[in-house]
């Protein structure tokens, strides 16, 4: 397999390598195109109406679709065809405006996959140049935002993206080729792919763990410690990490964050204010 079908092979199979050009700039150049051809043409059509309606042959022509559209002279239906002309190039304009509203919904590519992808391009034993024309440029640095992913990869935090390009590489490289058996030399050689549902999985637990700790670790320490001051602080050590961990846990919104962040300190302040060294300086 060569050439242009190991490319598709390999976007194919692993779909977030499938990263194209969206030519947002030629799209917008053929919008303009079009939208100042329309322009003219209704500027031609408000003449020819201008005109029709100071001629006794066609002054009911504003009014009567019928006598508008009938065949007679060459300057009876002017108005006519110019205006099913400019209705043509409406059509296509409206839908090449609809495409470029979805092209431009979609997402660009992570840029750990794009790295792979140009990394496998240049590779021998996996791309090894594989396209020869002038369109093996098409995901060179000039152009990267202006591609796209068909099918990107689903990090919704920090953290996610952290664990899955950066410490899942590292568990690989020291320990994980080892116990791994790499894809079939279709793709090229060398190259192993861990299923996205196992990694979730894996994120799951662990964000999980760090939920259960958070509160566990802040009752403890506030229990241990005696002075009212030291345990205004690590409320508020303990709040800050509980924040930062949502924010870089989670998906969640920023009201979200405040609105858990207080609950989790309201929460500690209860603690304190019933811990008996209170009581007693009271």
């Amino acid at each position: 397999m060569e050439g242009y079908a190991k490319v598709a092979h390999l976007m194919a199979s692993q779909e977030e390598f499938a990263i194209l050009r969206r030519f947002r700039e030629l799209n917008i150049q053929r919008l303009l195109y079009l939208q100042s051809e329309i322009i003219h043409l209704e500027s031609e059509v408000k003449q020819l109406a201008k005109r029709d309606a100071t001629h006794e042959d066609r002054i009911f022509h504003a009014k009567d679709w019928w006598s508008l559209s009938q065949v007679g002279g060459e300057e009876d239906v002017e108005q006519w065809q110019k205006f099913s002309e400019l209705s043509e190039k409406l059509d296509l304009y409206n839908n090449l405006l609809l495409k470029q509203v979805s092209l431009a919904k979609l997402e660009q590519p992570r840029q750990y996959d794009l790295d792979f992808l140009k990394s496998w391009f240049r590779r021998l034993g996996m791309g090894s140049f594989p396209l020869l024309g002038i369109d093996r440029d098409a995901w060179d640095a000039k152009t990267e935002n202006d591609l796209i992913a068909i099918k990107p990869r689903s990090l919704p935090d920090l953290f996610s993206q952290w664990f899955t390009e950066s410490l899942v590489p590292r568990y690989h490289h020291l320990f994980g080729k080892t116990f791994k058996e790499p894809l079939p030399d279709d793709v090229g050689s060398g190259i192993y792919h861990y299923k996205e549902s196992a990694l979730e999985c894996i994120l799951g637990i662990l964000v999980t763990v760090v939920a259960s700790l958070l509160p566990i670790c802040s009752v403890v320490a506030l229990y241990m410690i005696q002075s009212n001051g030291v345990r205004l602080g690590m409320i508020a050590i303990f709040s800050a990490c509980f924040a930062l961990a949502l924010a870089l846990m989670t998906n969640a919104r920023r009201i979200e964050v405040f609105a858990a962040t207080a609950a989790f300190a309201a929460v500690n302040v209860v603690f304190l204010t019933n811990s008996p060294s209170c009581l007693y300086s009271a």
